[in-house]
C-alpha cells in the first residue's frame, strides 16, 4: 500500500519557471479557486484564469492577452474569461458546447433537477460571471500549440470530465495537472459523465510521465518530481479505500440515498445541500456500478449488500 503522503502548503507568491508564471489561487488555491498559469513569450496566454482577480485585472490592462487555455468546463477553472473579451479560448473539444451554454454545462454535470439546474445555472453566472465564449477553438489530445520558443501539448486526462485535459511544456519540463490534484481528498468523478474507469487509468498513464515541475490547479499546487512520485499512489489508493469503506457499510443493505445522506465522501453536510447530495450520489453510483459488475454486492429494491 503507498505511504500516506503529506501536502504542503500552496505557495502565497507567484513563481516563475522560465516563461511561465504560476499564480497562486485565493484561499490556498481551494474551491471556488484554482491556481492559474501566465505565459510570457511573444504572446501572451492564460491556462485556468480563475486564481486572483486583481492579477488578471492587472494583466489585461497591460498586457494583450492572445489565448487562454481551459483544462476543462468547471466553472472554478474560468472565473475570470470575461476579462479577456478578445483572447482565443481554447477548450477540450469533447466539451465545447459546455463553453456556448449553461444549459449544456449543466448537462454534462447530470443535473436533471430542476430547482438545481435553476440555482447552479443563476451562480454560473452571479459568482463565476459565465458569459458564452467567443473565439472557441477546440482542441484534440495531442495537439501542439507554439508561440516562439514555447510550446504547450494537450495530454488527455479525462475522468474527471470527458475532456478533461492536462498541458506539458516540453521546453521547460513542466506538466500542469489541473484537476488531478492530488489532494487528500482524492479523485473527484460526480459529474454524470465523469468516469471512475477513466480517471485510474488517466492516473496509471501519467505514473509514467516525466516533467521536473508538476503544477495542480488546486492546493499544494507545485511538486517536485520526487514529491509527484509519492502522491500520485496515494491518490490513486484513495479509490480503493472508498470501495472498501463502501463494502464495509454494506454488510446490512443500503440504498443508494441511505449511503448519500450519510456524507460517504465529504465527510460532512455541505451547502448547497440539494447539489452535494447530488455529487455524493453520482460518484457511489459509480462505485455500485463497478462492484455489481465485479459481483462483489448484489442489488434488491433498490438496496445494495456486500457478498460474503
Amino acid at each position: 500500500m503507498p505511504q500516506p503522503f503529506i501536502p504542503k502548503p500552496a505557495p502565497e507568491e507567484i513563481l516563475a519557471f522560465g516563461p511561465i508564471r504560476f499564480i497562486p489561487g485565493k484561499k490556498g488555491g481551494r474551491y471556488p479557486y484554482c491556481h492559474s498559469l501566465a505565459i510570457d513569450g511573444e504572446e501572451t496566454w492564460v491556462v485556468d484564469p480563475a486564481s486572483d482577480k486583481d492579477f488578471f485585472r492587472r494583466l489585461a490592462r497591460t498586457r494583450k492577452v492572445t489565448g487562454v487555455f481551459i483544462s476543462h468546463f468547471h466553472e472554478d477553472h474560468q472565473k475570470y474569461n470575461h476579462l479577456f473579451p478578445e483572447a482565443r479560448f481554447y477548450v477540450p473539444a469533447a466539451e465545447a458546447e459546455a463553453f456556448r451554454s449553461v444549459t449544456a454545462a449543466l448537462d454534462l454535470m447530470g443535473l436533471d433537477d430542476p430547482q438545481a439546474r435553476e440555482y447552479w445555472g443563476e451562480v454560473m453566472v452571479r459568482q463565476f460571471n459565465f458569459r458564452p465564449l467567443e473565439n472557441l477553438v477546440p482542441y484534440e489530445p495531442g495537439q501542439r500549440f507554439r508561440q516562439g520558443g514555447i510550446t504547450l501539448e494537450i495530454v488527455p486526462a479525462a475522468g474527471h470530465t470527458p475532456g478533461h485535459s492536462c498541458f506539458y511544456f516540453p521546453g521547460q519540463e513542466l506538466l500542469f495537472l489541473a484537476d488531478v490534484d492530488l489532494t487528500p481528498f482524492g479523485p473527484w468523478y460526480g459529474d454524470k459523465t465523469s468516469s471512475l474507469e477513466d480517471f485510474e487509468a488517466t492516473l496509471e498513464r501519467l505514473g509514467d510521465f516525466k516533467a521536473r515541475t508538476y503544477i495542480t490547479a488546486h492546493e499544494q499546487g507545485v511538486f517536485s518530481e520526487e514529491e509527484f512520485q509519492a502522491a500520485l499512489p496515494a491518490y490513486l489508493q484513495a479509490i480503493a479505500a472508498r470501495e472498501d469503506r463502501l463494502l464495509e457499510l454494506l454488510k446490512k443493505p443500503k440504498t443508494v440515498k441511505q449511503l448519500a445522506d450519510r456524507h460517504f465522501f465529504y465527510g460532512k453536510p455541505k451547502e448547497p445541500p440539494f447539489i452535494y447530495h447530488h455529487i455524493e450520489t453520482q460518484m457511489l453510483q459509480k462505485h455500485l456500478e463497478r462492484l455489481l459488475g465485479r459481483g462483489r454486492v448484489s442489488q434488491t429494491d433498490g438496496a445494495y449488500l456486500a457478498k460474503k
